[in-house]
């Protein structure tokens, strides 16, 4: 079998068995479980196999090729197995829904085993663009998705401006948490972090901008007056 094959529309989510066959749960926990502890113990991307995996798993190759037809798609079905559920969202203001999601970041992306995971994948990115671009598309789907539906839901309220690209600001609010937390590898004590994002990100995009708040200046000051002589 090609050690790679254009993915399917949903790579997490494993094929069904063929012949109708019942899948094993404990099966597809072990493979999972293996593939976690190989990346985890060092094993890059390149290095791992279906092979190694079987080994790991006590199970047979065909038995995870049944399952997922090449360890891109077993990869990525591992790491979403790791990631969390987006929070509920329902009745929340646009602001808090933001703070919410982007907070979110910080619990799955600060000392949690996908977190520990990603710099690996991250050193894959140069070599393998598609491998991110497939983890963009399956593991952090759900919450690009919720951010993209709370933005529009602003524009369409008339709390954000019309002409807002969506996708532009999906990055800019969730790129400063993945630079702190990945890049930077600091780490985020509070929900503080992902306010000032949001914040800032909010009063540069509200559609009717509000005047300056207590103690800030404002934005065109009059220029200063001439001292008396």
């Amino acid at each position: 079998m090609p050690a790679h094959l254009d993915p399917p529309p949903s790579a997490a989510q494993p094929r069904a068995s063929r012949g109708g066959r019942q899948r094993d749960p404990a099966a597809d926990r072990a493979i999972l479980d293996s593939t976690l502890a190989l990346l985890g113990e060092g094993c890059a991307f390149g290095d791992l196999s279906m092979d190694l995996v079987a080994q790991r798993a006590g199970v047979a190759r065909a038995t995870i090729y049944r399952r997922w037809r090449n360890k891109e798609e077993l990869v990525l079905a591992a790491l979403s197995a790791l990631d969390l559920p987006v929070p509920p969202l329902a009745g929340l203001s646009l602001r808090q829904r933001l703070v919410t999601l982007v907070d979110q970041l910080r619990h799955r992306g600060q000392d949690t085993p996908l977190h520990r995971l990603m710099g690996g994948l991250l050193s894959e990115a140069v070599r393998r663009p598609h491998l991110v671009e497939r983890f963009e598309e399956t593991v952090v789907a759900a919450r690009r998705e919720a951010l993209v539906g709370a933005l529009r839901d602003g524009v369409d309220s008339g709390e954000l401006r019309a002409d807002l690209d969506l996708d532009d600001a999906v990055e800019i609010l969730t790129g400063p948490m993945a630079a702190r937390l990945i890049l930077r590898q600091r780490p985020v004590e509070s929900a503080a972090f992902a306010e000032t994002i949001v914040d800032t990100f909010l009063n540069g995009t509200r559609a009717h901008r509000a005047g300056p708040t207590p103690g800030t200046a404002p934005e065109n000051p009059p220029p200063p007056e001439e001292p008396q002589p």
